[in-house]
């Protein structure tokens, strides 16, 4: 079981970078009123990767809670993960659906917030997944 959370990290992780670098990238490559068609397809990839970050948050959220710890630092980044990707993938999933159903236009200044938020939650989650897994493999 480990090994398979370590791919769901490893995919999380590499998306995040994924997103992070096309979205730098993005204004050097793409013409003014093109369609963003890397992005369209890179969306049919965010999607998993947007349901295992809200599950992983949740589970490590989950974990926190059940250890009664008081420290207020680690708290705080785990609240922060879980709240902040279960915001991001609601943002995300109704401005991909606007951007898939016909006659809508997707909102570009949501797309612009989730260029910068997506890489630092999935990352994040992503490692905190895979150092989970380190542990219970050496255990």
């Amino acid at each position: 079981m480990s090994y398979i959370l370590r791919v769901a990290a490893a995919y999380v992780a590499l998306t995040g970078t994924a997103i992070a670098v096309h979205f730098i990238f993005t204004p050097f490559h793409h013409a003014g009123d093109a369609p963003f068609m890397v992005w369209h397809y890179m969306n049919w990839f965010i999607a998993p990767a947007m349901l295992v970050t809200v599950a992983a948050s949740y589970v490590i959220k989950r974990r926190f809670d059940g250890e009664g710890s008081a420290d207020l630092k680690r708290y705080l980044e785990v609240n922060t993960v879980f709240y902040g990707s279960v915001a991001a993938s609601i943002i995300y999933f109704w401005n991909w659906f606007l951007s898939l159903s016909p006659g809508n236009v997707a909102d570009g200044q949501f797309w612009s917030v989730l260029g910068a938020a997506l890489p630092i939650l999935m990352v994040v989650a992503g490692l905190r997944v895979w150092s989970m897994t380190r542990r219970s493999v050496a255990a």
